[in-house]
């Protein structure tokens, strides 16, 4: 089920969200950086979670260190484990994430021990990886039913519904 906009609900942003809108990546960058300029303009209440920021902040860093050194994807965290100079003077990844941080409207939730027992459960139900599963538990305690995201897999949780910033173009 697709959120259309105008509705009050909260919306849970994933983060190919950020990640499309910060690399470019793929046909919907310009949608998904529309769609973070509404939630930046609290155009309608949204939320994300620690786990999110932190799997934007690992891409970032390994896209960072692909430019820089040449080196491939695969090997970019032993790289960076290897040469930590890499991570601390990574700038314009910490200002991107201090950007992303900034949307001041937009919530950003931490993950207890109770999210993660129930994260355990909702693998076991839908078959979800562990970060989705995450995400859908963080969704679930805070009542959010909306996530904005390109990933697939979330439309197998019954409950759920799905924006695409492309759809509402």
């Amino acid at each position: 089920m697709v959120v259309r906009p105008g509705s009050n609900a909260t919306i849970f942003i994933d983060a190919n969200i950020f990640l499309n809108t910060i690399l470019g990546a793929g046909k919907e960058s310009a949608s998904c950086a529309r769609f973070l300029e509404e939630a930046d303009a609290g155009a309608f209440p949204s939320a994300t979670s620690v786990i999110v920021l932190n799997e934007v902040l690992h891409r970032l860093l390994i896209a960072s260190v692909v430019s820089s050194s040449g080196i491939g994807p695969d090997s970019a965290v032993h790289h960076m484990k290897s040469h930590p100079e890499l991570v601390r003077d990574a700038g314009t990844v910490w200002e991107v994430m201090d950007d992303i941080r900034s949307i001041r409207p937009m919530k950003i939730y931490g993950i207890s021990p109770a999210t993660f027992e129930r994260s355990l459960a909702i693998m076991q139900e839908w078959g979800l990886l562990g970060n989705d599963a995450l995400h859908v538990a963080c969704m679930e305690e805070h009542s959010i039913g909306a996530i904005a995201t390109y990933d697939r897999d979330f439309s197998r949780v019954s409950g759920i519904k799905i924006r695409k910033p492309a759809d509402t173009d």
